[in-house]
């Protein structure tokens, strides 16, 4: 198996001459993966960003279960704005249909972020109801964000609903993975003991 280029520098990561490497070695700044082609990847991103590969890491694991938590919501909201017979006021749709997209995709979103992107932040020691709770009130800024986006593109620009609101899950991408690590797994402050 390859050795990712940490593990090929020893000189990096231990002293050459005492073995105290683990007190003055500097250490990667994203959680290794079991594929040696990935972590060679991280390494030259963490060298080249001054150890910042723990949120590049972050952001694609975000972005790829993000994804697939926005295919949801828009089956969802297409199923609830579309399908399911409801007032044939369009905005009183689109509300609903918003509203249910936005919930059930908030839980598919959380649950495997919380185990697979954040679970190493000093955040996560907190409970998981907290834990959801605080995601709660971070994506429902963000889900606000999206229907202010989507509402403005279908009834101002006239867009199809379903394309406005892919537009605007995009875009809110960026607000919700920065405000998940400000608030949602932010560091927790030390107490005197654990100091």
């Amino acid at each position: 198996m390859k050795q990712s280029l940490l593990e090929q520098k020893p000189e990096v990561v231990h002293s050459s001459e005492t073995q105290e490497a683990t007190s003055t070695t500097p250490s990667a700044s994203y959680q290794p993966t079991r594929w040696a082609s990935v972590n060679k990847i991280l390494d030259i991103i963490d060298v080249l960003s001054g150890g910042r590969a723990g949120w590049v890491q972050r952001f694609f694991m975000f972005a790829f279960i993000g994804g697939c938590a926005a295919l949801v919501n828009m089956a969802v909201f297409y199923i609830v704005f579309d399908v399911i017979a409801q007032p044939a006021n369009e905005t009183v749709r689109n509300v609903i249909a918003s509203l249910f997209a936005a919930e059930i995709s908030i839980m598919a979103n959380f649950i495997p972020n919380d185990f697979f992107t954040f679970r190493h932040l000093d955040g996560h020691r907190r409970t998981w109801l907290a834990r959801c709770l605080r995601f709660h009130i971070t994506s429902v800024g963000g889900s606000v964000l999206t229907f202010v986006i989507e509402f403005s593109l279908s009834h101002l620009l006239h867009v199809r609903p379903i394309f406005a609101q892919a537009v605007a899950l995009i875009l809110v991408l960026f607000y919700n993975f920065s405000f998940h690590h400000i608030f949602t797994y932010r560091h927790l402050k030390r107490t005197a003991a654990e100091a």
